[in-house]
C-alpha cells in the first residue's frame, strides 16, 4: 500500500489575490479623481488662503483651472489605477509560501525557494508572526516572517509528521545580553553590539544580516521589547574572549 502523501502547501488565499488587485486599484482611482477636482476648489477658495504655504498662489491656480476638465479627471484616475496596481504587485514581495513534504520543507518567497532537508528538520514553531525551523544542533535553519495562521502552519507539518511545537522548545536557555558579559567571544560581543543598535534604528535588514553572522559564531539570537537575548547552539558554544 503506498503511504505517501502530496505536499501540504500553506499560501495566500484567492481571497487575498481578489482584495489586493480590487482595494488597490480603486483606491488609486479614488485618489486620482480626488486630485482631479483640486484645481476646481482652489478656483473658488477665499484670497486669503492662497496665501498659506503649500497652496498656490492666485496665477497658479487660474493656470491649474485651466487643466480642470474630463481629459486630466480620466488621466488622474488611470494614473491613480496603475499606482494602485504597482502597491498590489509589490505586496507579494511580503507574501510566504510553506511547504511541508515527505522529503523536506521549502519556503518560497519573492519567487525565491529554499529547501530543507527532513532530516535537518528538528523542531518547528511559530515565534509570534515569524516560522521558525531548528536543526539538529538546536541552531535555526531559517525564520520568516508570514501571515499564515498557526493552525493552518501545524496542521501542514503534523500531516508530514514534522515535530511542531507551542513556542520555542529552548526558550528556558536564553538570557539576556549585557554587553561585555562572560560566555562569548569578542566577535560575537562585537556582531550583538552592532546588532542592538541596528533594532534601535529599526534597521530589518541589517538586523537579519547581523543575525545570520551570530549563526554562523553558534549564537542564537531573538529579541523583546529591544532588548537581546541568546543562548549557544548545542554542539559548539561560543567560546570566552
Amino acid at each position: 500500500m503506498n503511504t505517501h502523501r502530496p505536499p501540504s502547501v500553506v499560501r495566500e488565499g484567492r481571497t487575498t489575490h481578489v482584495f489586493l488587485w480590487t482595494f488597490f486599484p480603486l483606491l488609486g482611482a479614488g485618489l486620482g479623481w480626488t486630485l482631479s477636482r483640486v484645481p476646481g476648489w482652489l478656483a473658488h477658495v477665499p484670497a486669503w488662503v492662497h496665501q498659506l504655504p503649500f497652496v498656490p498662489g492666485e496665477e497658479q491656480t487660474a493656470l491649474l483651472a485651466r487643466l480642470d476638465g474630463p481629459v486630466l479627471t480620466v488621466v488622474l484616475v488611470v494614473l491613480g489605477v496603475l499606482a494602485g496596481g504597482f502597491v498590489a504587485l509589490s505586496s507579494y514581495d511580503d507574501m510566504v509560501a510553506v511547504e511541508a513534504a515527505e522529503d523536506g520543507v521549502r519556503i518560497t518567497r519573492s519567487g525565491r525557494t529554499t529547501t530543507f532537508e527532513r532530516a535537518r528538520v528538528r523542531a518547528v514553531f511559530l515565534d509570534g508572526r515569524e516560522l521558525v525551523l531548528l536543526g539538529p544542533d538546536t541552531a535555526e535553519l531559517a525564520r520568516e516572517r508570514t501571515d499564515h495562521g498557526g493552525k493552518r502552519l501545524r496542521a501542514a507539518f503534523e500531516a508530514h509528521g514534522y515535530p511542531w511545537h507551542d513556542g520555542d522548545p529552548h526558550r528556558e536557555e536564553f538570557q539576556r545580553w549585557v554587553d561585555g558579559m562572560p560566555g562569548l567571544e569578542q566577535h560575537a560581543q562585537a556582531v550583538l553590539r552592532a546588532r542592538q543598535a541596528a533594532l534601535r534604528d529599526k534597521d530589518a535588514d541589517d538586523s537579519a544580516e547581523l543575525r545570520a553572522e551570530l549563526a554562523r559564531l553558534g549564537v542564537v539570537v531573538r529579541e523583546e521589547g529591544g532588548r537581546q537575548y541568546w543562548r549557544p547552539v548545542r554542539d559548539g558554544s561560543p567560546s570566552q574572549g
